[in-house]
């Protein structure tokens, strides 16, 4: 089948999970046969009006960004600009748009054309605004932030329902995507995230992995990744390992990522005193990322909402990394099934606290406990959380779609 995926972002870097589903997703389907086109958004200063990324297409949409009305008028003109381009070189069977802004044009204007829609729901257009973007102090700014809400949340809610299928990533999402736009639940289907096992494996000697990064070796370690934004809920990380008692063996922990809290957390960890126990090391490069993961006694995951999967959840367990997390939106559906002990009983700083000391404590106390988690968290990668099984999954529904289609048209 030819398949057109319709994103504002590109799958030529992975800068969070949004990048790595379109990437992954599209060599996965281009792998099991089909020819695949991703049109995407270009970042602003982006010349190109085309790449090609590992030997698919990405075709590329400027839009202006006058306001708010120039930016939505110009991605429908470009968008679909871009997939009757796509259409000239050979006819789309299925079209699988990852934000709705970006599928809009089309499926207002050229939905005819495609035979198959479907929707990726990753999370909430409206609820990752208003968690990324403040609201601002004036009365004009509040209602411009209000109105830019409820417009995601609209354009999200007719995309939805001009789609013949939406695709979650956890039970978490399709209970969301039921209660905020109503969808039926026939309508949805759960395609569990997923991670590169074969990229993400555990080290064979953490000491080695730990001296190639240049961190100590007698330390107990944790690690996070996350977008510095207020959701993320690093601030009660950080609050967390203050209240841990102030001794040689309090762990060392280091927060991978960039964003607008920067500088916040910078100044909570110099007001209480833990430059030699917590790291913001900054962006950490794909090839990096699993060094990271390897080098890790815990990864945790303090998130405050939302997370429709959580792919830094998989991607350390890939490694046999355990995950803490907290006990909020999608990943309690992952962690749980390693071990309840792995999920904090409250997002605070108490609990996380409280939940950091319990496994380290274990840890120390019985190796051999670490040594479990680690072995039971790459087992459910490889049986569950894999990128072969997403794709295989994902293509029977895109071809389950196809055939319901095809049976109404005959």
């Amino acid at each position: 089948m030819n398949i057109a995926l319709f994103s504002e972002v590109s799958a030529e870097q992975v800068i969070g999970g949004a990048e790595r589903v379109l990437r992954e997703q599209a060599m996965g389907l281009r792998d099991r046969g089909h020819h695949v086109e991703v049109i995407s958004r270009a970042r602003p200063g982006d010349p190109h009006d085309h790449v090609v990324i590992d030997g698919i297409l990405e075709r590329r949409y400027h839009v202006r960004r006058t306001n708010e009305l120039s930016f939505v008028s110009s991605t429908m003109k470009q968008t679909i600009t871009a997939f009757e381009r796509a259409q000239r070189r050979a006819t789309i069977d299925v079209g699988i748009v990852y934000q709705s802004l970006a599928g809009l044009g089309p499926l207002l204007k050229r939905s005819g054309v495609i035979t198959s829609w479907l929707y990726m729901c990753l999370s909430l257009a409206h609820e990752e605004f208003m968690t990324r973007t403040l609201p601002g102090a004036s009365g004009e700014a509040r209602l411009r932030w209000t109105v830019n809400a409820y417009a995601r949340r609209w354009i999200e809610r007719l995309v939805m329902r001009r789609c013949r299928s939406i695709v979650v990533l956890s039970d978490f999402m399709r209970k969301r995507v039921i209660d905020v736009h109503g969808i039926t639940k026939d309508k949805i289907h759960v395609v569990p995230g997923a991670v590169d096992q074969k990229r993400f494996r555990p080290a064979t000697a953490r000491h080695q992995v730990r001296r190639a990064l240049g961190l100590p070796e007698d330390r107990i370690l944790l690690f996070t990744v996350r977008n510095l934004v207020p959701r993320m809920g690093l601030e009660n990380l950080i609050q967390a390992i203050a209240c841990l008692e102030a001794d040689d063996d309090r762990p060392l922990v280091l927060v991978g990522g960039e964003g607008p809290l920067q500088v916040k957390l910078d100044q909570l960890i110099h007001k209480h005193r833990l430059s030699k126990d917590v790291k913001l090391i900054g962006f950490v490069h794909e090839d990096q990322l699993p060094l990271y993961y390897q080098s890790a006694d815990l990864v945790v995951m303090p998130t405050l909402q939302l997370e429709g999967f959580g792919l830094v959840t998989v991607e350390a367990m890939a490694c046999g990394t355990p995950v803490l997390a907290t006990p909020v939106a999608a990943l309690p559906e992952v962690v749980h099934r390693i071990d309840p002990l792995l999920v904090a009983e409250g997002t605070d700083p108490a609990s996380l606290a409280a939940a950091i000391a319990k496994i380290i404590g274990l840890f120390r106390a019985d190796p051999e406990e670490a040594r479990r988690l680690s072995r039971k968290s790459r087992q459910l990668v490889e049986t569950v959380y894999n990128w072969d099984r997403h794709c295989a999954d994902l293509e029977g529904l895109i071809q389950d779609v196809a055939a319901v289609r095809a049976r109404k048209a005959a």
